[in-house]
């Protein structure tokens, strides 16, 4: 028994070998477990890596090798240079000229080579250190180049070339720059270029243009921009990491904006600017039988060269705050009285209202009392008893009091828009005003108050809270000259294609004809012809050969000095030009205005 009897001892270590065996077993299993989890998600993380590199490398590496490219690859615009404007016999009137353009790109440059590049480049193009980084921060463009200077003179390009390799950013390109060879004999019909702002570019984005590009502005730079521009093209250059050309991987070339022949003869546009001598005003002149506009002046006026290029800020101040307002085209946006210019509307009326004949008489004693107020005649002491012809030629006022009242104001103001008076003619270029025709309605929507006879007297010579532009009267005259037919005036004959193929040809457009009988229209051409030609008011312009015909107007201004009006044309009997002369402040028109005329004529006859 005592052998079959187990060892305390024996059973203790049995106990724990078998109690650590156990253990140990669990414990490798678990462990083995863990490390095949491991070892799988070691092995699914580099197929997972793998997977991406050949991604990268072969579905998408062409991509992002281009991409890489791209960081050392720039596109540099080419602008397009805009379309020629020539005047109706060839004159070039409006071209490109190449000039260089400074430009800088600073977005990849290191804070010090930017700093170095503008400590450098700054007294070179005499422009302060500050306004170049004020530039580069005012940029609108990211990512663009910037331009620092246009229009750089052949010697500060010969230094920056000469130091280029030390400039990082900067490139000197060339590029087209709108040039006006007459400055400001044209300014009010060329109009001129501007950078194109946020404004604009919402409503013409669409259309293709981006920002910072140059439109026009005014004129017909403006109204005619998408002939004009051009289709721009570049360069794809490669750069060091200075921003340095380095090389040229592509050009693709800028394609030329179409051209445009204007109606406008330039030498008679020269002789018409040079005959105001400086004085502000304005000169329409016309082809009364299709509308053809071939002088249209207005002074002072200003330098569109300025545009074409940077406007610094106190230029453009000045060119605003100046008084004699250079910007505005007094042709077609100066307002005015009309003066006596008007009385050949308030005689057609009253012929074709058969309120009056040739021999409807009126005397003038120098003064008209009426109601509570007494009207005067320009003549102090009176012109006497006169007909209607006699009246047209010596411009009696009071003669035309007595007209108009019987006239009445209603079919006065019909036959003013049967004429085109109060309303833009729509020539064609912008910012036209309408001026201001008074009717009843007008007096009573506008002041409140009813329509005074007294109103009518002022309304029949030209006065009162009548206003017009020198255009319309140029229209009118025209429509007098070729018997009643109103024509819209046009400042384009064509729009031609680079290669010199016709896009476009203009056709004149009647906007109504007025039905005036023939023995009225005789009469009042007659009378026209006399007040050049029989010593009327307007014998100043009379010239040798050829039968001129007109009427002076002399127009009170509330700011000073009178307007000085003439409005006319030639020959008397086949009319091949009108015209309308306004001279601001000039005192009498046919002491100011009909020399003018005369000097017009002259050219254009001889011009013939």
């Amino acid at each position: 028994m005592s052998s079959e009897k187990k060892s305390p001892t024996l059973s203790i270590l049995r106990s724990s070998a078998t109690a650590e065996d156990g253990h140990s077993f669990s414990d490798g299993a678990e462990f083995r477990k863990r490390l095949l989890i491991l070892t799988i998600l070691i092995s699914l993380s580099f197929l997972i890596l793998l997977g991406r590199l050949w991604v990268l490398e072969i579905i998408q590496g062409e991509r992002y090798r281009s991409l890489a490219q791209n960081n050392s690859i720039r596109l540099l615009p080419s602008r397009a240079p805009r379309g020629i404007i020539y005047d109706r016999k060839g004159k070039v009137l409006a071209k490109s000229r190449p000039s260089f353009s400074l430009t800088i790109y600073p977005w990849n440059l290191s804070r010090e080579d930017l700093a170095k590049t503008v400590r450098e480049v700054a007294p070179i193009i005499g422009v302060a250190e500050k306004r170049i980084y004020q530039t580069i921060k005012e940029s609108q463009r990211p990512f663009s180049s910037i331009s620092l200077r246009e229009d750089v003179d052949l010697e500060t390009a010969t230094k920056i070339l000469v130091r280029k390799l030390e400039l990082a950013g900067v490139d000197l390109q060339v590029q087209p720059r709108r040039y006006y060879p007459d400055e400001e004999l044209l300014a009010p019909v060329l109009g001129h270029l501007g950078e194109i702002d946020k404004e604009e570019l919402e409503v013409l984005r669409g259309e293709g243009y981006r920002l910072g590009e140059r439109i026009g502005q005014d004129g017909v730079e403006k109204v005619y921009d998408e002939y004009l521009g051009g289709e721009d093209g570049g360069w794809q250059i490669r750069v060091n990491n200075r921003g340095q050309r380095v090389g040229v991987m592509d050009y693709r070339r800028p394609l030329p904006g179409n051209n445009l022949v204007l109606t406008i003869d330039h030498q008679l546009q020269r002789v018409a600017w040079d005959s105001f001598e400086g004085r502000p005003g304005a000169v329409v002149v016309l082809d009364p039988n299709n509308g053809e506009i071939l002088s249209l002046v207005s002074s002072p006026a200003y330098n569109p060269n300025l545009f074409a290029g940077f406007l610094s800020q106190e230029e453009w101040l000045s060119l605003k705050k100046d008084p004699l307002h250079p910007l505005t085209n007094r042709a077609t946006q100066g307002q005015y009285a009309p003066g006596s210019a008007f009385k050949v509307i308030t005689a057609i009326t009253a012929l074709e209202k058969r309120i009056a004949s040739r021999d409807k008489e009126f005397s003038c004693s120098g003064a008209f009392p009426f109601k509570d107020r007494v009207f005067r005649c320009w003549k102090e002491e009176g012109h006497g008893t006169l007909n209607l012809k006699e009246a047209i030629i010596h411009s009696c006022d009071i003669y035309f009091y007595q007209l108009g009242l019987e006239t009445g104001v209603d079919n006065i103001v019909d036959f003013s828009q049967k004429f085109g008076l109060g309303q833009p003619s729509r020539i064609g270029l912008p910012y036209e005003e309408k001026g201001l025709l008074p009717s009843k309605k007008w007096r009573k929507d506008s002041l409140g108050r009813g329509w005074y006879e007294g109103d009518t007297v002022n309304l029949s010579i030209g006065q009162g809270y009548l206003l017009v532009t020198p255009l319309q009267m140029a229209n009118l005259i025209a429509a007098v000259a070729n018997g009643g037919r109103l024509y819209r005036p046009y400042l384009v004959k064509r729009i031609l294609s680079p290669e010199g193929k016709v896009i476009r040809e203009a056709r004149p457009r009647l906007i109504r004809e007025v039905k005036l009988r023939k023995e009225n229209l005789d009469l009042l051409r007659k009378s026209l012809s006399g007040v050049v030609n029989e010593l009327g008011t307007g014998w100043r312009a009379k010239i040798k050969g050829v039968e001129a015909a007109g009427k002076t107007g002399t127009a009170e201004n509330p700011l000073g000095e009178d307007h000085a009006w003439f409005i006319g044309f030639a020959p008397h009997k086949k009319p091949e030009i009108a015209l309308a002369i306004l001279i601001e402040h000039g005192g009498m028109g046919g002491e100011a205005a009909a020399p003018v005329a005369k000097k017009i004529f002259e050219a254009y006859f001889t011009g013939k």
